[in-house]
């Protein structure tokens, strides 16, 4: 008889996850590779900290059964989960794609050598997923971002007029996002969400189970940290934010960069994207929505659809079929480390230093 468990993982926390299912016991893990690859920057570990607090209480709202592995303790090792669930009579996992060569080899190695069967679902993460461009791929003969965008537009309908040409006579309005800010800009306030249960709890957490790492969790109003939404709720109140202040300049100042100013007119929604509080798709609709009902320039529509459906779309698919190879090559021969000054902010160049 099967006996299968669901794995949800750091960056799989979506409002409707593949597969979550009541008949299964979801493990949401705080896996190795997010939390002690490296020595992680603790803002971000704060933000998968209280995300992924928030993401069990809305699943077990939906009366679903969660067991949380901490980052604390071994299992968070996928290499150590697999026998453990094994032990626990575990026959069958199921999860959504983990878009994560290493991630996925591990699943997989682990699951044979413990003689239990995968079963995988499509991320909703991405429109894309490696078999729908296969074909595409295939027919070129190297990787060219703006052909696949263009591709992905007409294949989605995105931005075209009635006779499938693109909507404002061009496919990149890219040579229209480069104006410097102007002297006196006054650029929107970003209304930040305010500190929550799960943002509380996890400053704690990082605090004593990651004191050594670099930065801090103090709150904005003594560090000037930025916490990011980690609920839906907060994640689509900042989208929707963006799509009303800062999308209409956003075009015009797409490449712009101002001393001690981070955000300008950027959407910063990465973070809520890449954990999956957000998704490709809703992103679109939404933009799409709000350029038509505010008559927003198209270099700025344009522009920030290419972020997703050229850039983020391009460079995961790149990644899934050539990212193995091109982590393990040296194409530019470069022998020494990033200078100390990249992390100090001494370098004497500005930008690098002060945004």
């Amino acid at each position: 008889m099967t006996k299968a468990a669901t794995l949800i993982f750091p960056h799989q926390l979506f409002k409707q996850h593949p597969a979550a299912n009541a008949g299964r016991k979801i493990f949401l893990v705080e896996e190795w590779l997010f939390f002690h690859q490296y020595t992680f920057i603790k803002q971000k570990l704060v933000l998968h900290r209280a995300s992924m607090q928030f993401y069990k209480s809305y699943l077990q709202k939906q009366l679903l059964e969660v067991e949380y592995i901490s980052a604390t303790g071994p299992n968070c090792d996928i290499r150590l989960l697999i026998p453990f669930l094994a032990k626990q009579g575990i026959t069958e996992i199921h999860y959504a794609d983990v878009a994560d060569n290493w991630l996925e080899k591990r699943i997989t190695e682990s699951a044979a050598q413990y003689n239990i069967n995968t079963v995988k679902y499509a991320t909703p993460n991405f429109l894309n997923q490696l078999t729908d461009v296969e074909d595409f791929f295939n027919l070129q003969k190297t990787y060219f971002q703006t052909d696949f965008y263009i591709w992905q537009r007409k294949k989605r309908k995105i931005l075209l007029t009635a006779d499938g040409q693109a909507e404002g006579g061009k496919w990149s309005f890219d040579h229209e996002n480069r104006k410097k800010m102007a002297k006196g800009e006054r650029i929107p306030a970003i209304n930040f969400p305010t500190e929550n249960e799960f943002v509380k709890e996890a400053r704690a957490y990082v605090n004593i189970h990651f004191a050594n790492n670099y930065g801090t969790t103090d709150s904005h109003s003594k560090s000037g940290n930025v916490f990011f939404p980690v609920t839906f709720k907060e994640a689509e109140n900042w989208l929707d934010e963006f799509l009303h202040d800062r999308l209409p300049m956003f075009g015009a100042y797409e490449d712009a960069m101002m001393g001690n100013e981070s955000f300008l007119y950027h959407s910063t929604l990465t973070p809520m994207l890449n954990i999956g509080l957000l998704n490709s798709q809703e992103i679109i609709d939404r933009a799409i929505t709000a350029a038509a009902q505010e008559n927003i320039p198209m270099n700025s529509i344009e522009g920030f659809i290419r972020q997703i459906v050229g850039w983020r779309e391009y460079i995961h698919i790149v990644y899934e079929r050539e990212g193995s190879r091109q982590r393990t090559r040296n194409y530019w021969g470069f022998t020494r480390k990033i200078p100390k000054s990249f992390w100090t902010a001494t370098t004497g160049i500005e930008p690098v230093d002060k945004v």
